[in-house]
C-alpha cells in the first residue's frame, strides 16, 4: 500500500489525494505542532471542509483546532460554519448522554445482559470530547433469548421495531443478525441490538472466534455516574478491524473508523501480545494486520513493530492486499456495497488460503441448512432449483 501501488491518476488528483493524506496526518498528530505546519502550508478551504464532514472528521477536527489555538489560521468563511455546526453538535451530545444513559439503566435493571458497542461507547472511552465522534445510534450486543425481553422494554421508552433487510429469521438464527428499533426521542433515533458482535458468512466460514470469551471478560464504562459493560480494548480493537475490512469493506465511513482504531492504540492500555496471540488464533491477524498499516499510513498510529511483524501475512498476500488500493479508497471516499470488489476483499484478507477456499465454495455452493434457511424452505423441499437461482444472483448481483 505504497504511494506507487496507486493507480494512475492525473496528477491533480494525485497531489489532492496527498495533501489531505497529509491532513488527516496533521489531525491525529500528538503534537499540535503538526496541524500548525499544514495550516500554515494549506489555507483550509471550503472543500477541505466538506471532505471532513464526507469522512465523518469534521468536528473532530474543529476541536483540534480549537484545542490547539489555531482558528485564527482558517479563514473566516470556513470557520463560521464549522464552529456552528460543532456548537449544535455539543448541545445534541448532552441529549444524547440523557437518553443513552436512560436506556442503558432501563435494560439492566430489567435484568438484560449487554455489551455497549461501537461509535456511542468509543466517544466515551477514547476521544477527549464524546461531541468530537459522530453517531446517531446506540448498538448493544445481547443474547438472542432476550431479544423478546429487551424489544418489549424499549417499546415502553418509545421505541418500535423496524426491519432492516429482507433475511429470514431462520437465518439470522444461523448466522447472526440485529434488530432495528426507531424512535421520536430527542438525541437517540435508533438503536441496534445484535448478536453476536461478530458474524455474517465470511466469520462463519473463515474464523475461530470464541464469543463465550469476549462475552465473559468485559470492561466497563462510566456514563453520567453509572458504570456499563463493554468490550476490552483488545477485543474493541479485533472487532473495529473486522467491521472496517469486512462488514464494511473499507467504505463509508472511511478515515472516521480507522480514527477510532487510533485513538485506542494511542490510549496505551492495548495488550499487544494478548492482540496478537488472539489475532491469530481467532484467524483474524491479516485483517487486523490491514488495518492497523493503513493507520499508521493514514493517521500515524503507533504500533509496536513486534506487534505488526507477529501478524504479517506472508509477502504474496501482501502483494494481494496492495493490488486492492485500500489506501486510495479510504482517501477518496469510495462507495462499498454487494458488488464482486468486495468479495475479492473477503478473500484477500483469509488468513488461511484453505479458508479461502472454503469461503469461496461455500459462496456458490451453500450448505444444505444455509439454503434452506435463507429461502425458507421446508425441511423435505428439493435444494436443486434453489442451488441454480442462488448461482444466478451471485452471478448477476455479487449477493445472495
Amino acid at each position: 500500500m505504497s504511494p506507487q501501488s496507486h493507480p494512475a491518476g492525473n496528477q491533480s488528483d494525485l497531489e489532492d489525494r496527498s495533501t489531505r493524506r497529509e491532513l488527516a496526518l496533521a489531525l491525529a498528530s500528538q503534537t499540535p505542532d503538526a496541524l500548525a505546519a499544514w495550516l500554515d502550508a494549506h489555507p483550509l478551504s471550503r472543500a477541505d471542509l466538506a471532505w471532513l464532514q464526507g469522512q465523518g472528521l469534521a468536528l473532530f477536527a474543529f476541536h483540534r483546532v480549537q484545542q490547539a489555538d489555531l482558528l485564527d489560521k482558517a479563514p473566516a468563511e470556513v470557520v463560521a460554519p464549522w464552529q456552528e455546526s460543532y456548537q449544535r453538535v455539543v448541545v445534541a451530545t448532552a441529549a444524547m448522554d440523557w437518553a443513552i444513559e436512560r436506556v442503558l439503566l432501563a435494560l439492566q435493571q430489567a435484568g438484560v445482559d449487554f455489551i455497549w458497542l461501537k461509535g456511542a461507547a468509543l466517544a466515551y472511552a477514547v476521544y477527549d470530547n464524546p461531541a468530537c465522534r459522530l453517531r446517531g445510534d446506540l448498538d448493544l450486543w445481547i443474547q438472542p433469548e432476550q431479544l423478546p425481553l429487551a424489544t418489549a422494554l424499549l417499546a415502553g421508552l418509545g421505541f418500535r421495531l423496524a426491519s432492516k433487510e429482507d433475511r429470514p429469521d431462520a437465518l439470522v438464527l444461523l448466522v447472526g443478525g440485529e434488530q432495528q428499533l426507531v424512535g421520536d426521542e430527542t438525541g437517540l433515533e435508533l438503536i441496534e441490538l445484535q448478536w453476536p458482535v461478530l458474524r455474517g458468512e465470511w466469520v462463519r466460514h473463515t474464523t475461530a472466534i470464541d464469543h463465550r470469551a469476549i462475552w465473559q471478560r468485559r470492561a466497563a464504562i462510566a456514563l453520567g455516574g453509572h458504570s456499563f459493560p463493554t468490550l476490552t480494548p483488545e477485543d474493541t480493537l479485533l472487532h473495529l478491524a473486522q467491521h472496517q475490512a469486512i462488514s464494511h469493506q473499507f467504505s463509508a465511513p472511511w478515515l472516521r473508523n480507522l480514527l477510532d482504531i487510533h485513538l485506542l492504540v494511542a490510549a496505551g492500555t492495548l495488550d499487544w501480545p494478548q492482540v496478537t496471540a488472539t489475532a491469530r488464533r481467532w484467524r483474524l491477524a491479516t485483517v487486523l494486520w490491514t488495518v492497523l498499516h493503513l493507520a499508521q499510513r493514514l493517521l500515524g498510529a503507533s504500533v509496536p513493530p513486534a506487534a505488526m511483524q507477529a501478524l504479517a501475512p506472508p509477502a504474496w498476500r501482501r502483494w494481494l492486499i496492495e493490488r486492492l488500493h485500500l489506501e486510495e479508497a479510504l482517501l477518496t471516499m469510495q462507495a462499498g456495497g454487494y458488488g464482486h470488489r468486495r468479495f475479492l476483499i473477503q478473500v484477500a484478507l483469509v488468513d488461511r488460503a484453505r479458508d479461502a477456499a472454503r469461503l469461496l465454495a461455500r459462496g456458490i455452493f451453500p450448505d444444505d441448512s444455509w439454503l434452506r434457511a435463507r429461502y425458507g424452505l421446508a425441511p423435505g423441499a428439493s435444494l436443486a432449483r434453489w442451488r441454480l437461482r442462488h448461482i444466478w444472483h451471485l452471478a448477476t448481483s455479487a449477493r445472495a
